[in-house]
């Protein structure tokens, strides 16, 4: 047995791990209590398996959705509004893990903050939503420039999403940015 197999099963969630697999989700949702009283690492772990089978390395950023595109999307959002990092953590696992196979599990870094919305990725998240930001918080504009050596003058949101982009594809994840209601 591997490690993380020992784990999930001392955590009662090997069973839960083997009904997700079957698809049998009235069975993955009957384990709630055990979902909700895991070792949140065990529980990440289980949940970024899931996440990897169900929709592979891609995460989606959409930078650019109106309100009433936020309040169409149909996938699962999590938010973090009133809870601990640990207890948006756990329930960013538990939607992945309850979630329809395919199903997109969201975290907004505006609600969250960009660092912990990082973290979602490895607990079962695969979309993060939110404007582009400056290190304040502040909104980088469309037309917002920095020279850049050897480039010259280069768009800060470019600038932004190379970073993104660069800092993913170190843990083996793909971005994909959407600017509009194709984040549905």
């Amino acid at each position: 047995m591997t490690l993380v197999q020992d784990t999930l099963e001392r955590e009662g969630l090997w069973t839960v791990r083997e009904a997700r697999r079957r698809g049998d989700l009235d069975a993955v949702k009957a384990a709630m209590p055990a979902l909700r009283a895991a070792d949140l690492l065990a529980l990440g772990a289980l949940a970024d398996e899931i996440r990897t089978v169900d929709v592979g390395a891609d995460v989606r950023f959409c930078t650019q959705a109106s309100a009433a595109e936020r309040a169409a999307y149909r996938g699962v959002f999590v938010p973090r509004a009133g809870k601990t990092g640990f207890e948006f953590l756990r329930e960013v696992a538990i939607a992945r893990i309850t979630a329809e196979p395919g199903e997109c599990v969201r975290v907004d870094w505006d609600d969250a903050g960009f660092e912990l919305s990082q973290v979602a990725l490895g607990f079962g998240a695969n979309e993060i939503w939110g404007a582009l930001a400056n290190k304040r918080g502040l909104p980088i504009l469309d037309e917002e420039m920095k020279k850049v050596k050897g480039e010259g003058m280069v768009s800060l949101q470019a600038l932004k999403r190379r970073e993104l982009s660069r800092l993913l594809s170190h843990v083996g994840r793909n971005v994909v940015f959407v600017e509009t209601s194709d984040a549905d």
